[in-house]
């Protein structure tokens, strides 16, 4: 029978081939590529001399990046790679308890007096709205000039490797992604992220509409549109009209609002 340790090393290999490399997976779960080199190659703890083990609080972590259920870690998997679409109806169970529990706040978000100007550590990010221009699929954002710009700290950004000038506001219309953005909420996206990782949230456009999904692309290529409210169903969308009709506008990198309040 395989140990915990040994299962979640497999199944750390099955992770880093999805995510695309090593790097990757830490970047998005928020640790080291030398921590997760580490536990893959079993390098014996400094001070135990054992080899590298991985921790509960990691295991949950790496979940979280992958969009897989919580205890996936743990369980030994069959698959040529691991299954990262979660039933709706599981979502807030998939959601790490802190997730749960946690009040709608933005710790990245604070607010300044306008008479002292803005300080050097912080960065004003404007809404937008999104123009499609017809036929060519081109984009253009225009600024919302009757709303306050949100400010967002500098290092925040550079945590994050996100270039301010490629930063976006955006509101959110609809209920499709109730409870976790509501009408009227606003989603920070990062233009520069465009690349589809599977379980991750994205803007898009999709004909003339900007749309906020978490996408998953499968092997044959089509796009999977996931909605977080059961309401609304997956919409499946095959490689040659996702080609056609679907652009990634950028990835959802933080979001704010009153929504559900």
């Amino acid at each position: 029978m395989q140990t915990i340790d040994e299962v979640r090393r497999w199944n750390l290999d099955l992770a880093i081939k999805r995510m695309g490399s090593a790097a990757k997976l830490a970047e998005a779960s928020g640790t080291s590529p030398a921590y997760i080199s580490q536990i893959k190659n079993r390098t014996p703890d400094s001070k135990t001399g054992r080899a590298k083990a991985m921790g509960d609080d990691m295991a949950r972590r790496i979940e979280s990046a992958l969009g897989v259920q919580p205890g996936w870690m743990d369980a030994p998997q069959h698959d040529e790679e691991p299954r990262f679409i979660f039933s709706k109806k599981d979502y807030m169970e998939a959601m790490r308890p802190e997730q749960r529990a946690a009040p709608r706040e933005q710790p990245n978000v604070r607010s300044y007096d306008p008479d002292d100007g803005v300080p050097d550590d912080v960065i004003l990010v404007p809404e937008s709205r999104i123009e499609f221009a017809g036929g060519d699929g081109k984009i253009n954002y225009e600024l919302v000039e009757d709303e306050e710009p949100a400010t967002y700290r500098r290092s925040w950004f550079q945590k994050y490797g996100i270039n301010p000038d490629r930063a976006r506001r955006f509101r959110v219309a609809g209920d499709s992604m109730e409870p976790l953005l509501f009408a009227r909420d606003t989603i920070l996206v990062n233009l520069d992220e465009t690349q589809v990782i599977d379980g991750r949230l994205y803007a898009l456009r999709y004909g003339d509409q900007l749309r906020v999904k978490y996408l998953i692309r499968r092997l044959d290529g089509t796009l999977v549109l996931r909605s977080v409210n059961p309401a609304y169903k997956d919409e499946e969308i095959p490689t040659e009209l996702a080609n056609e009709h679907i652009t990634v506008i950028g990835r959802v990198r933080d979001r704010s609002g009153t929504g559900g309040l």
